[in-house]
């Protein structure tokens, strides 16, 4: 069994595994220059791991090359590690000379390895420039968030005791909740942590349980709960809300403290009475390709099929909750993913079958209908929330 990696080790190995898995496309291309053959998953992985490091944590050539050999070398013999040699060498030497594909949609899927469909995709989107754009803004090291539970007073204060702990922080441009960190490890250690006083939750997540803004007395349904990061904050920032915590998932929901009632079911077909709840949050199963940046294996992951198959399953997810809400009641609808099957289309439809109104969101932060976060233009992770009055 192997051991541990040591605490000091863990952010590179996360630089180079993620890293890795971001890029693997464009390395997958430099290496296909110079093997012909088919190898080994693990020494391929090697290889990778080792252009990655040179390329794009700018490491010592030297240094990089003999530590990949020699890991080689005692793992699976003089032979391979001849072959590993080889192969890095002439790929770092001769990777700025190779010739891109002269098709601009497939230069751009190599340049910022992402998979051609979502590329293509995006291409007759955004245009080129919005495409590039994008591509480098998804690929850029992530940020994470935390939640501050209170006000601004409760945020300075714990702004500085992260600092305290060694954390990097920036203020949100929006939120006074939010606090940007530029490390999440030294975060979990923190008793502020531990207490429930702040939570890792991205901005844009912040907003879809603002958007809901249940009145006193109101009762709440959080609908795919999750471990209930919503369904807390939810508690917190509006504590004269009741609120209902349901999820599929049983195992997630026994995380949940800020609800005594919690309740294991599908969305599609909740226990629920007609016209319950006077506000339903639905943050809907996705594609999630609006946080690649956080999880760039979500690109190697997903299909063109994928998009649709989600928008159909969370259109059917929002007409059968629509039938436990209140009439004037509100329904918030929010996904990790800026696509228009998951987004736009859902709504629309929502609009036509089950007679909502739209509202505005986030009316004291932005003067749209619909709340759509697009990374390259946003600066912050694919999102889109939609606030629904049943009439």
């Amino acid at each position: 069994m192997s051991s541990p990696v040591p605490a000091r080790y863990k952010p590179l190995v996360y630089e180079i595994v993620s890293g890795v898995v971001r890029w693997r496309l464009y390395l997958d291309w430099v290496l296909s220059h110079f093997v012909k053959e088919t190898m080994k998953r693990d020494v391929r992985h090697l290889l990778w791991m080792g252009l990655y490091q040179v390329c794009f944590m700018k490491k010592a050539t030297y240094h990089v090359v003999n530590e990949t050999v020699g890991y080689a070398k005692r793992e699976r013999g003089q032979r391979v590690a001849n072959f590993v040699n080889a192969v890095l060498r002439r790929a770092i030497r001769d990777k700025e000379n190779l010739p891109l594909p002269p098709d601009p949609v497939s230069r751009l899927s190599v340049e910022h390895s992402f998979p051609l469909w979502l590329v293509k995709r995006w291409h007759a989107r955004f245009g080129p420039e919005g495409t590039k754009q994008l591509l480098t803004a998804l690929n850029r090291s992530p940020e994470f968030v935390v939640r501050v539970a209170g006000g601004k007073t409760e945020t300075k204060e714990a702004a500085l005791r992260l600092q305290e702990a060694g954390v990097r922080i920036r203020n949100s441009r929006f939120l006074d909740s939010a606090l940007y960190v530029d490390k999440v490890g030294p975060v979990l250690d923190t008793d502020l942590f531990k207490k429930g006083l702040i939570r890792i939750q991205d901005e844009t997540s912040q907003m879809a349980a603002i958007a809901l803004a249940p009145s006193s007395g109101d009762l709440v349904l959080d609908a795919c709960a999750g471990l209930g990061t919503k369904t807390e904050q939810i508690k917190q920032t509006f504590p004269g809300a009741r609120i209902a915590a349901m999820d599929r998932d049983g195992k997630k929901l026994r995380s949940i403290r800020s609800t005594d009632c919690v309740v294991q079911a599908d969305a599609m077909k909740t226990p629920f009475k007609r016209n319950r709840f006077d506000s339903i949050l639905l943050d809907a199963p996705c594609s999630s390709l609006g946080i690649i940046r956080k999880h760039p294996e979500i690109k190697w992951r997903r299909s063109e099929k994928d998009v649709k198959e989600f928008g159909a399953q969370q259109l059917k997810m929002a007409r059968a909750l629509s039938e436990n809400l209140k009439v004037g009641g509100h329904l918030v609808y929010s996904v990790c993913s800026f696509e228009p099957e998951e987004t736009t289309e859902v709504i629309g439809q929502l609009k036509k079958e089950c007679g909502f109104a739209a509202e505005k969101p986030l009316p004291a932060l932005f003067d749209d209908e619909e709340f759509l976060s697009v990374p390259h233009v946003s600066g912050m992770d694919g999102f889109f929330i939609a606030r629904l009055k049943k009439l």
